[in-house]
């Protein structure tokens, strides 16, 4: 495998090799050398590894054993970092400073190396970690993010001004709220501190600023709004983006599922007869059961091609990024005229809310969000229990009977 790398006018290669061309070692084995390449000068550099012949294999040049590949291509792989670092530093490249660097004569200094090839390997150890799948997803999407905001920049960049700054791209840019930039500053910050871990000479500029955090209580649909939403459907084609993920968002809000369990949701986890849906939470890998209202019902009606898919393993909803989910879900509520900033999240507080004021006890509640905890599930609540008996007497979205829902879920 040759490696050939450009910055600027800058040009080098590094190649695998061995020295046949030397006395065989004592061991039996032959060096590895590195033939590394700068413009129109060449040198070969030791790597203090050996190797029998017949273990080289001499076309693709590397080693056959596996163990003895990934760690001679690690060897190389942190020559490349430190020569990126001094390119980044502007340093002029030359055959003596890659000499120097994988000799440790010369040492780069981290926090001159880009942030990326930092924060990739730092996702693979939080890997390692056995981190839940989800909080993995979450590392790649900051990454993806701030790629867009910096396509490049150095671990020595990142400061108050950057994060301000970040902060902004997330909020005016993407239109991201604050629950989905808390994340992102979250996982910025986890970087950071792995960084100090490690003795990078980094300062930590979360120690300056807010991160801002959700307000689990503000987001959630009254029925007029979720109503507003719900008659939208007959101006999309069924086949369209928007019609999909509007009748996604509002089964999310009549059964309380999360994003991942809606993605996730087969029909042969739906039962018609009992009325009920049973899973596995993708985020908890808990078992969760939830009723099907008969809002849900109607939805699900309509995707099952005359019940045809019921029992089968397919999946019952498309799938779409998040981004394109959360974008759509924005676009429809101002088409229905709700002014609130919506996310896809705000489901779970909608169900919860709206049937807590229907007379749904929090215990009830909190068995079909797949909540450990009942105080988890008061986070969820607008109101407060007194005000929710109050008001439960001005909705029926869920305590209407069936009859009489699925006939004005008509279109």
């Amino acid at each position: 495998m040759k490696i050939v790398t450009f910055f600027s006018m800058a040009e080098y290669s590094i190649s695998k090799c061995i020295r046949t061309d030397k006395p065989v070692k004592k061991n039996g084995k032959y060096p590895i050398y590195l033939r590394i390449r700068v413009k129109d000068k060449e040198t070969k550099v030791p790597v203090n590894i050996d190797i029998e012949k017949e273990k080289w294999d001499a076309k693709k040049k590397e080693p056959k054993d596996k163990s003895l590949y990934v760690l001679l291509n690690k060897r190389i792989s942190e020559i490349e970092i430190n020569i990126n670092r001094e390119l980044a530093d502007d340093k002029p490249l030359t055959l003596e400073l890659i000499k120097d660097l994988i000799a440790g004569k010369k040492r780069a200094k981290p926090e001159n190396g880009s942030f990326y090839d930092y924060y990739l390997p730092f996702i693979e150890r939080k890997k390692r970690e056995n981190i839940h799948p989800e909080t993995i997803r979450i590392y790649n999407t900051t990454y993806h993010i701030l790629k867009e905001f910096a396509p490049e920049f150095k671990i020595s960049d990142i400061n108050l001004q950057f994060v301000e700054d970040f902060d902004d791209y997330m909020r005016d840019v993407r239109g991201n709220a604050n629950g989905g930039r808390e994340l992102k500053h979250k996982n910025l910050r986890a970087a950071i501190i792995d960084m100090q871990k490690h003795d990078i000479d980094i300062k930590n500029p979360y120690l300056h600023f807010k991160i801002p955090k959700s307000s689990v209580k503000d987001v959630y649909l009254e029925f007029k709004e979720l109503d507003s939403l719900r008659m939208l459907r007959p101006k999309f084609h069924r086949e369209t983006k928007e019609h999909r993920i509007l009748q996604m968002y509002l089964f999310s809000c009549y059964t309380g599922l999360r994003y991942s369990d809606v993605f996730d949701l087969k029909w042969n986890q739906i039962d018609f007869d009992s009325e009920m849906i049973q899973k596995i939470m993708v985020k908890t890998k808990e078992n969760v059961i939830v009723p099907i209202y008969p809002m849900a019902r109607a939805v699900l009606l309509e995707l099952s091609d005359s019940k045809k898919l019921l029992g089968t393993n397919l999946y019952v909803f498309k799938k779409y990024s998040e981004s394109t989910v959360n974008k759509t879900i924005k676009k429809l509520c101002e088409r229905a005229g709700i002014t609130k900033h919506i996310s896809y999240h705000s489901s779970r507080h909608t169900f919860a809310t709206l049937a807590i004021m229907n007379g749904a006890s929090i215990y009830t509640i909190s068995k079909y969000l797949g909540h450990k905890s009942i105080t988890m599930t008061e986070r969820y609540l607008k109101y407060d229990l007194g005000i929710a008996k109050e008001a439960a007497s001005e909705i029926s979205i869920f305590g209407t009977s069936k009859k009489y829902l699925e006939k004005n879920l008509q279109e």
